[in-house]
């Protein structure tokens, strides 16, 4: 169809549009304030442009008007790019003194992770102390974007510095938890220093429990412990973050458990293979969830990072239930094959299965709409997960294959509301072979910009998540396959668990073995470490 006609109104200003993709294409150019000027009149231009074309468009015919709608689009877009090209001025203080500690400049897409390597690059990070962002009496989560927490050119964010003492939780085969505590090199003496052994053996308190352990976790507010372990048909235990003394077991049997984000509730199936939810103070039972057939058997049960929902595999389908009722809201079906996990986004916007057709899938929760089918593994998948700031997802499968996906949201105008109407998709970055075709473990740093796998070797690699490059190894310390590799909250040290009994605890941003921890008689299922 023939383009629309403007004459009779005022057109846009075409001009100012060039002008800015120009200068989109320009050296980057210093940061004092005359150019975080100039980038806001760009933007400022571009935008008032596009409020007047929204205006022409929804004055024009209807017949007119889907033919501009994909010029909107793209200016619309334009807009969006000047925007997160226009640096910020952020003064960072010392929120106890109230002195200011440096000013840096960023862009509205960086991290407050980001926010915090370019405070801390002058004086350097310590594992002794923790570092927290306050804006607006509100802490910034590190995987956060400048934008989405509200910061603009000029603002003050607060730093607080908080001494840390790290505790390390394994849990063996042989029916033993551990509890280590680990101390920084600042925190040791200088005669332990010098002991190399020293410097890498931590002593250890043991929780004994019935049969293989499989699991033992913090709650997220630290407070709690969790164990799991196969005897007795499955069997969870809670027990005091402090003391560590028995509180009490997870009624009716557990063969899985997690904590909800607020560490109130947990969820899992229990001894007879149905999903649960239990009080994480008392153990009791709160919702019970059943299949819908007879027939039909339960994979997993897990909450939504927001804990309002509760998704259970079930088969070849996944069931969304409310939480806080116990109520069934929802079944998704289109797998051929099992579900074998899910995640959630940190949003709660949007699902993810992985099954054992060999496909992931990407949906809506609140729909229950398929959005996407993720093809590209030629065996069943064994795990997927979003970064945390929901812009990636990661599937990996039985083939030995991890494979990056990049969400975009793409809006359109179908209403007199911008962006009335949303549209996410999945598209495909990057392939990682794991060595001996198997994946152990794959997860995202807290910030989102780093991918942690854990493979059929003694080694972690930490690599990119964007373009998936090497970045680190974590190597010369286990023996054997490294079962399990995660990242502590804040994303400064990684815990490794390996087959070979040994559990290890290392440096994040330098790949160095921080602590050795021996003392399981067989293989060391999981490794959790956080600070307290």
């Amino acid at each position: 169809s023939s383009q629309p006609s403007c004459i009779g109104k005022p057109e846009p200003r075409l001009d100012n549009w060039a002008s800015s993709e120009t200068a989109l294409m320009a050296p980057s150019m210093s940061k004092p304030e005359c150019t975080h000027q100039f980038q806001k009149d760009q933007a400022q231009e571009l935008r008032s442009a596009i409020n007047h074309l929204k205006r022409f468009i929804f004055s024009a015919p209807a017949d007119e008007r889907k033919a501009w709608e994909d010029v909107f689009e793209c200016f619309g877009a334009q807009v969006e790019d000047v925007e997160m090209m226009r640096e910020l001025q952020i003064h960072i203080r010392n929120a106890v003194s109230g002195e200011e500690v440096k000013r840096v400049w960023l862009r509205p897409s960086d991290t407050v992770a980001r926010l915090c390597e370019a405070t801390l690059c002058e004086a350097g990070q310590v594992l002794a102390e923790s570092h927290r962002f306050i804006f607006q009496c509100q802490e910034l989560q590190h995987h956060v974007t400048l934008r989405h927490a509200g910061l603009c050119h000029g603002d003050t964010v607060d730093l607080i510095r908080v001494p840390l003492e790290w505790q390390c939780v394994t849990a063996s085969h042989d029916g033993t938890a551990r509890i280590w505590h680990l101390e920084s090199e600042q925190q040791r003496s200088a005669v332990e220093r010098v002991n190399s052994s020293a410097s890498r053996e931590c002593t250890g308190l043991d929780l004994k429990s019935h049969g293989v352990l499989r699991h033992a976790v913090f709650s997220p507010c630290k407070t709690r412990l969790l164990t799991m372990s196969t005897g007795q048909g499955g069997v969870g235990q809670l027990w005091c973050a402090n003391s560590f003394e028995h509180l009490c077991s997870l009624q009716g049997g557990a063969l899985s458990a997690t904590f909800s984000s607020d560490g109130e509730s947990l969820v899992g199936l229990d001894a007879d293979g149905n999903a649960r939810t239990w009080s994480a103070e008392i153990g009791k039972t709160r919702h019970k969830m059943f299949p819908g057939n007879e027939d039909a058997e339960m994979h997993f049960a897990q909450f939504s990072p927001c804990g309002r929902l509760v998704v259970v595999g079930e088969d070849c389908c996944v069931q969304l239930w409310d939480s806080s009722t116990g109520e069934l809201l929802n079944t998704l079906h289109g797998h051929e094959d099992v579900v074998k996990t899910a995640a959630v986004s940190s949003d709660g916007e949007l699902l993810l299965t992985a099954s054992a057709d060999g496909t992931a899938r990407l949906w809506s929760c609140k729909t229950g709409e398929c959005l996407q089918v993720l093809e590209g593994h030629a065996k069943p998948l064994a795990l997927c997960s979003f970064s945390p700031g929901r812009l990636q997802a990661v599937t990996a499968s039985q083939d030995g294959l991890v494979k990056m996906w990049q969400l975009t949201e793409k809006k359109s105008v179908r209403s007199n509301t911008l962006g009335a109407d949303c549209q996410v998709t999945a598209e495909y970055l990057f392939t990682l072979k794991a060595d001996g075709g198997v994946v152990n473990s794959a997860c995202f740093s807290p910030d989102g910009a780093c991918l942690l796998v854990s493979d059929a070797s003694e080694t972690v690699k930490l690599l990119g998540a964007k373009l998936g490059e090497l970045q680190l190894k974590f190597g010369g310390t286990h023996e054997d396959w490294v079962r399990a590799a995660s990242f502590s909250d804040d994303g400064r040290l990684v815990a490794t668990a390996s087959y070979d009994g040994t559990a290890a605890v290392w440096d994040a941003a330098t790949g160095q073995c921080v602590h050795a921890l021996k003392g399981h008689d067989e293989a060391v299922a999981s490794a959790d470490v956080i600070s307290s």
